[in-house]
């Protein structure tokens, strides 16, 4: 999971910092709102004190037996009773406005951070868990900042006004009860510290969950074609009953506080009575004075029981916000380097030449063998290339160099004689256009999955690219023709349909190196014979470079390079490594012996 250490927020600070944070990145733009809710909360507090300061004049003028006590007093207490009400109304809405706000501000902030974050990086945490930070975690926020933050301030706010009261009645009996005080805080910053550490426990627990409901939505197909129901039930069993254990720990250690909290308060309480009682038949303490002094003492109970309550909430806040920053603050590794141009790829008469110069790179630092090893590999442009080898040989390695979704450990990539490290990620990607074996498509419309390619493109154009991708037709059948949303991944369509409106995608796009990963390997043959026809078109004037799986859809390839175990151990067209009788060769006899299910050259 995320770590906090990682971003700039001391551990040891949480709270406070984490105010910080909220006050610096998202409160700047919502002063007035803010304003308007502290506003609030001073009349909502000093409403809860002259209650308190009422009941002296009430029952002074009671044992005076005056008689506009019974009109004068009674509408003050409505007065102040309705302002108090209209107070808490407004600060309370400001408030949520506030919270939903920042939640909603710091969820745009953790989505731009994760789809700009390196490949690596996020292949490295489940999606399930990075749903888990983006929905749970900012639930937890928006409650510390609506219930949490908000909250305290305003029973901190009531219980100085009450102290005031308390004080201003009397010094005396008003230190004694601050006696609690100590206690309660002390009480509280153990329930808080242990709130803290179950807090990233359940969040654990939560994220672990989040992995085994997104598998199991993921691999439904599997699940059902296998019979593992019972098996997929029994891994959620066990994720829910572990997180159950940890929930009612939760619970209990929240359910401490108020108790615990009355525990002091209660010594206080009888403490005051006695004192005060004694005062009152002893020293002549002035029935009234007594009389507001409890009441301010006995409504102050409850700001330090809400405190008490509220306190756990704001810790669970703060260790969710010190994930959600965490994930704010994780940075890419791979950048545009310093002073990097935009690639400037030759239009006349084809542009778009790669070149792979004693290429090596590993996925771990500490790996025993290279993914690819001192990779030579020259592609004119316009030529047809193609990368055959078997699987975990390191072809879809070489892919995912081409568009730096990682960096090579050592040598170069060209492309125009311009190495990919020193121009923008952006112009570099925008130069690669890739059909991959399994077509993704987003839950938008046929015509938003196209524009992709091209985001601003137009209709007509978008409709002239799914003709020459051969999809036109199959699209106007659709219920509302490119207007019909595809479903979850396209699963509304036919593997032929999906794989033809990606290829639509790559010639909406036009770029001039064109990577095929595999594209027709998952088809049945009527689909792959459209698909190919699609690609013929698409190859058209681009310099491009396939991954093979049927080594019969090559065969033609201008010049073929076999890897075996990240090293090219065989280089030329068709004839020439048929005729070497080497890996190729086998490879491709293989290949024709299995006619109905091609080899299966999986891809790296």
């Amino acid at each position: 999971m995320l770590n906090p250490a990682a971003m700039n927020i001391p551990r040891g600070s949480g709270y406070f910092a984490i105010v910080r944070r909220f006050g610096r990145d998202y409160l700047r733009g919502q002063s007035s709102t803010l304003l308007v809710a502290v506003g609030a909360m001073v009349v909502y507090s000093a409403a809860n004190g002259a209650m308190a300061w009422l009941v002296s004049p009430l029952l002074n003028g009671l044992v005076a037996r005056d008689p506009n006590v019974l009109i004068v007093y009674p509408l003050l207490a409505c007065a102040i009773l309705w302002g108090r009400a209209v107070s808490y109304f407004v600060q309370q809405s400001m408030i949520e406005t506030v919270g939903e706000r920042v939640v909603n501000e710091a969820q745009r902030d953790m989505f731009r951070s994760l789809v700009h974050r390196d490949l690596a990086s996020i292949n490295a945490v489940h999606s399930g868990k990075f749903v888990s930070n983006f929905l749970y975690d900012a639930t937890l926020m928006r409650d510390a900042i609506t219930q949490g933050i908000a909250g305290v301030g305003r029973e901190f706010v009531s219980l100085i006004v009450l102290t005031i009261v308390m004080f201003y009645q009397d010094w005396m009996l008003a230190l004694v009860s601050a006696v609690v005080l100590p206690g309660v805080a002390w009480a509280m910053e153990r329930v808080g510290g242990s709130i803290r550490r179950n807090s990233a426990r359940n969040m654990e627990a939560t994220g672990t969950l989040s992995t085994v409901v997104s598998e199991a939505l993921d691999g439904r197909r599997i699940i059902k074609a296998y019979g593992l129901e019972d098996h997929a039930s029994r891994q959620a069993d066990e994720k829910l009953s572990a997180r159950l254990q940890l929930l009612i720990k939760l619970a209990r250690i929240r359910a401490s506080a108020v108790p615990i909290t009355d525990i002091f308060v209660g010594i206080v309480v009888a403490t005051i009575l006695f004192v005060g009682g004694y005062q009152v038949f002893h020293h002549g303490l002035n029935l009234g004075e007594f009389g507001s002094f409890l009441t301010a003492m006995l409504l102050a109970q409850q700001p330090i029981r809400n405190l008490s309550q509220l306190w756990p909430v704001t810790a669970s806040g703060v260790q969710a916000s010190q994930r959600v920053f965490a994930l704010i603050d994780t940075k890419p590794e791979i950048v545009d380097a310093p002073g990097a141009k935009v690639l400037n790829v030759a239009p006349e008469p084809i542009g778009g030449a790669v070149h792979f110069r004693k290429v090596s790179f590993s996925y771990h630092a500490d790996a025993s063998a290279p993914a690819v090893s001192g990779v030579d590999i020259d592609v004119a442009p316009g030529m047809k290339v193609a990368l055959v080898g078997p699987s975990g040989s390191g072809k879809t390695t070489l892919f995912n160099l081409l568009l730096r979704f990682y960096d090579i450990d050592a040598g170069t990539v060209e492309i125009d004689g311009q190495d990919i490290r020193q121009v923008t990620l952006a112009s570099l990607r925008r130069t690669i256009a890739l059909v991959t074996q399994e077509p993704i498509l987003f839950d938008e419309s046929v015509a938003d999955n196209i524009a992709l390619g091209r985001p601003g493109a137009t209709r007509p154009e978008i409709e002239a690219a799914a003709c020459d991708a051969a999809a036109h037709d199959f699209i106007m059948q659709l219920p509302h023709g490119y207007d019909t949303r595809v479903g979850e991944g396209g699963l509304t369509l036919s593997g032929g349909q999906r794989q033809r409106i990606a290829i639509a995608r790559a010639m909406l796009r036009n770029a001039p190196i064109l990577l095929l990963d595999e594209a027709t390997s998952a088809l049945d043959t009527e689909s792959e014979r459209q698909v190919q026809e699609a690609l013929t078109r698409l190859m058209k004037d681009r310099t491009t470079i396939v991954i093979a799986h049927r080594l019969s859809t090559v065969a033609d390839a201008d010049r073929l390079y076999v890897l075996d175990q990240g090293h090219i151990v065989e280089s030329g067209s068709h004839a020439e490594l048929m005729s070497l009788g080497g890996l190729y060769a086998r490879l491709y006899q293989r290949d024709l012996s299995e006619p109905e299910h091609a080899s299966s050259i999986e891809h790296v």
